[in-house]
């Protein structure tokens, strides 16, 4: 607004100062009918019309400035509140999926517990039936050992008891131990007993049958007397006087199945005793 008023200053005070100039050479008669004052005057009244008027578009230009920063404002307002709504609908719909959340872990916890509390019973009751199962294979193992009539851990088969030991020695030393048990290495003697003998077993053993003293003549040690039937594994007997003494061979032989074998006597392996009743 100064700037304006001070525009106009410029403007008007030298037509002012001019008039002033040709009014000083002319009479001095202060009358109404003074051309000079009049002029004067009027242009006073000019100067102060148009500073009403530069008074007023100052007016409004404030006003619109005034309406300008105002709608800056509520627009800014406006947006800052739009923010704000858009951040709570976001917290509401993140409280929301967090108190889902919370549910679920709940019910989960409450089944895990449940399911805790089953494994509990589960753990106890299997306790509980294998301590009965303990007990019951005592009272068969006695049972057993009242029944049967062979020494404890020899086994019963058609009229004589079988003894495996899994410990590896050679073939004397198997002979000499079950000696030392009052029996001999185990004579097979049929099919049903050669079957039966490789159903108990479970790993390789020594048998008593042996060419020890005549290569090919092959005997059992129990009586000395040869083999009317055989179950060698294919293609033994293939040793030759290397391999004296025969087992029931399966991994050692790369077979699927036990047979007979004939081995080093000095080679380390399990055996079967057998005695009669």
């Amino acid at each position: 607004m100064l700037s304006c008023v001070y525009l106009l200053l410029v403007w008007s005070v030298p037509s002012l100062l001019a008039t002033e100039k040709s009014c000083s050479g002319e009479s001095s008669d202060k009358s109404s009918n003074n051309p000079c004052l009049w002029t004067m005057i009027k242009q006073l009244v000019s100067i102060e019309t148009r500073l009403n008027e530069v008074k007023s578009l100052s007016n409004q230009n404030h006003l619109a400035i005034n309406k300008i920063e105002g709608k800056l404002e509520k627009d800014e307002v406006t947006k800052i509140k739009s923010k704000v709504q858009s951040l709570e609908d976001c917290c509401k719909k993140q409280k929301t999926q967090i108190t889902s959340l919370e549910s679920n872990l709940r019910t989960e916890k409450t089944e895990c517990r449940s399911l805790q509390a089953k494994q509990t019973a589960i753990t106890s009751l299997l306790k509980g039936i294998q301590k009965k199962m303990i007990d019951m294979q005592f009272e068969i193992n006695g049972l057993k050992k009242k029944s049967s009539p062979c020494p404890d851990d020899w086994m019963p088969f058609s009229g004589h008891c079988y003894w495996f030991v899994y410990k590896k020695v050679t073939w004397n030393i198997a002979k000499n131990e079950c000696q030392q048990k009052g029996g001999y290495l185990a004579k097979v003697e049929s099919g049903a007993e050669n079957s039966w003998l490789i159903s108990a077993l479970k790993a390789e053993v020594w048998i008593g049958l042996n060419d020890i003293q005549k290569e090919g003549q092959w005997k059992w040690v129990s009586d000395d007397t040869g083999i009317s039937t055989s179950y060698w594994q294919y293609p033994e007997p293939n040793g030759g006087r290397g391999e004296n003494c025969v087992n029931f061979c399966k991994k050692i032989c790369g077979q699927k199945a036990y047979g007979w074998n004939d081995l080093p006597c000095d080679y380390p392996i399990g055996y079967v005793c057998e005695k009669q009743l």
